[in-house]
């Protein structure tokens, strides 16, 4: 959604609970405790669209390996592909 809905991007900036649950992850209220406030997805400038959905396939591999909790500021602008040539 972060490559393809523009009202879904400010949410995911502003909000990021409000966005994963839009999303449609389903967390239970001790999951959603222990995650809060979701800091590792923080970005202060979130990449363009076009910079995610060239970089889908590395994202969601990036994203869904253990090294993603190493380092996974992956979505920031300008930083994204540097991110995800280092794994």
């Amino acid at each position: 959604m972060l490559s393809t809905n523009d009202r879904f991007r400010p949410l995911f900036t502003h909000n990021r609970h409000a966005a994963l649950v839009q999303a449609g992850c389903k967390l239970s209220d001790e999951q959603q405790r222990a995650t809060r406030p979701f800091s590792c997805l923080s970005v202060d400038k979130l990449a363009s669209r076009s910079d995610i959905a060239a970089a889908r396939e590395a994202l969601k591999a990036h994203l869904t390996s253990s090294a993603s909790h190493t380092n996974p500021h992956a979505l920031e602008g300008g930083a994204m592909h540097a991110v995800l040539r280092q794994n």
